[in-house]
């Protein structure tokens, strides 16, 4: 039957959405980049503790050094002359090679990780439409056949193991689709259709969040990445919670 799209997206709060996950027992991972459950946002993750790591090293390193020099000012003036100068020079310069190379370290990373994003292959992916509208997500499930084709919205099912590809726009303004889980975030552009691949490696319940502020109800814009064995997403789809068309 036919379901108008403001029914279906008011009972899906942020809310509504919040205390279903909470009320599971692994909650407090639903939204978390660090909590990686497909192989798009493990490389994220990895991507991300490899910074963290090196920026914690670039910090402790800058405050060692800058207690050193205000310890050995204290403790002996430092005296202008050519051998003083050769040792400034040294240390900028040195710390000037070892800043090239960091950042080509994460340049390199940063690519590696790019490249890995889009490598899954997407022969037998599951093809789901998905619309952005203030406030809330219009979800299609594309098929050959018209009786297999299901709407529902602020809540999307995938099987677990297979590859999803995700077509994203916009019905009005600039919206962001993210789903820390499971990939990093796309912008869905007014008139511009965009395709995000992702798979899940495991069942879970996942939340997600637009990331563009997108008007006065920005921070209700939220929806669900329910991520299901196979057997049980091809028996949820023709749930009454996600009725075909």
């Amino acid at each position: 039957m036919n379901v108008p799209w403001e029914a279906l997206a008011k009972p899906r709060s942020s809310a509504q959405l919040a205390v279903a996950a909470a009320s599971l027992d692994w909650g407090a991972g639903v939204q978390s980049a660090l909590n990686p459950a497909g192989p798009q946002a493990a490389r994220i993750n990895e991507l991300w503790w490899l910074m963290f790591a090196v920026c914690t090293a670039v910090f402790i390193a800058v405050l060692g050094a800058l207690l050193y020099a205000l310890r050995r000012g204290r403790m002996r003036p430092v005296e202008a002359g050519p051998e003083t100068e050769w040792r400034m020079t040294v240390v900028v310069g040195g710390a000037v090679a070892v800043t090239i190379v960091i950042l080509f370290v994460l340049l390199i990373a940063s690519v590696s990780t790019g490249r890995s994003l889009s490598s899954l292959a997407t022969g037998d992916a599951l093809q789901i439409e998905v619309i952005g509208h203030q406030w809330w997500w219009e979800v299609h499930y594309t098929d050959g056949l018209p009786s297999q084709r299901v709407t529902t919205a602020n809540e999307i099912h995938i099987p677990v193991g297979r590859p999803v590809v995700l077509h994203l726009t916009s019905h009005d303004v600039i919206h962001s689709f993210w789903a820390p889980n499971l990939h990093g975030k796309r912008d869905l552009i007014p008139g511009h259709t965009t395709s995000l691949t992702l798979q899940a490696d495991k069942p879970g319940l996942y939340r997600g969040q637009c990331a563009e502020f997108c008007g006065y109800q920005h921070a209700y814009m939220a929806f669900l990445m329910v991520a299901e064995p196979p057997e049980q997403f091809a028996a949820t789809r023709f749930s009454p919670c996600m009725a075909p068309p």
